[in-house]
């Protein structure tokens, strides 16, 4: 394959990934399709635009077909902010457009750097698709958990009768300050609930849940690696576990089974003894549907 065309195939690989619905995403009840599509359609359109105008000899304003990568920087802008979790990179695009766009430039450098942001752009969109899940999903849309993590939650109910709402709040704040990557915070809370198995009620696994999780947490905000001995469930802990144990001998793989499994605990807990926190819980759902996945 030829340079030429490496760079065709790369650009039209991007554009199919910015515009194909997630996974369980009907795309003909997708609302927000059309504002996916404008995002290059908009972008690349300009560009497109300014490189005829070039061939033809036309005497025209580089502003006016870069105008279409501004737009396409506001609709990105916002499909990040209806989103539950922010994309703060995505939200800041039109400062950068507007930076990039307005200064006065040569045409032929213009036209690079308007091909050159509009793959950002686009790249942008599939990043901002797939990390930070579907817009509608906000704590005032969804209503209920979707499958598989509905009837994870459902199978493990019964193991937080007699947990204190104290510690399922506990839970909520753990479970949405690790989504959110404020490490220091989780591994602070995690560690205070830990202490305290009696709030767990007749659920000790709870316990061993939070040090698992403030394990992790205080590892992550220190940038260390993975310790030799670490925090991890026990064999009996195995019914009440979403994902299955590794083989023991897989040291890695018991480590990151761990940390999943004890965020889903701290999430059912949650749900199942603190009604009040579930709007918290269902704006990070996207966040535990990925932890669900093998």
């Amino acid at each position: 394959m030829t340079k030429k065309y490496r760079i065709r195939y790369v650009l039209f690989k991007t554009l199919l990934w910015s515009i194909v619905p997630m996974p369980g995403e009907d795309l003909g009840s997708n609302s927000h399709i059309w504002l996916d599509l404008a995002v290059p359609l908009f972008s690349f359109g300009g560009a497109l635009l300014a490189i005829l105008s070039f061939n033809q000899g036309l005497p025209l304003d580089f502003r006016y077909p870069a105008l279409g990568c501004v737009l396409a920087s506001f609709v990105l802008a916002y499909l990040a902010w209806i989103r539950p979790k922010k994309d703060i990179v995505a939200l800041t695009t039109p400062i950068y457009s507007l930076i990039f766009f307005v200064v006065p430039t040569e045409y032929m450098s213009g036209i690079i750097l308007q091909l050159l942001y509009a793959v950002s752009l686009t790249i942008l969109l599939v990043r901002l698709k797939y990390r930070f899940g579907r817009p509608g999903t906000a704590a005032h849309d969804a209503k209920v958990l979707a499958e598989p993590l509905r009837a994870y939650v459902e199978q493990t109910r019964d193991l937080w009768t007699g947990t204190s709402p104290e510690a399922a709040h506990h839970a909520t704040v753990a479970f949405v300050r690790f989504a959110e990557g404020e490490f220091g915070e989780t591994a602070q809370r995690s560690g205070t609930a830990a202490v305290q198995p009696e709030d767990a009620g007749n659920a000790p696994c709870l316990a061993r849940a939070f040090m698992i999780v403030s394990e992790h947490a205080t590892l992550l905000d220190r940038s260390l690696p993975r310790p030799a001995a670490y925090q991890t469930f026990l064999p009996e802990d195995s019914g009440m576990l979403a994902k299955p144990l590794p083989p023991a001998q897989d040291d890695d793989a018991g480590f990151y089974t761990a940390l999943d499994n004890a965020l889903l605990l701290l999430f059912s807990a949650a749900w199942s003894a603190s009604g009040e926190d579930r709007p918290h819980l269902l704006a990070c759902q996207a966040f535990a549907q990925k932890l669900m996945s093998p």
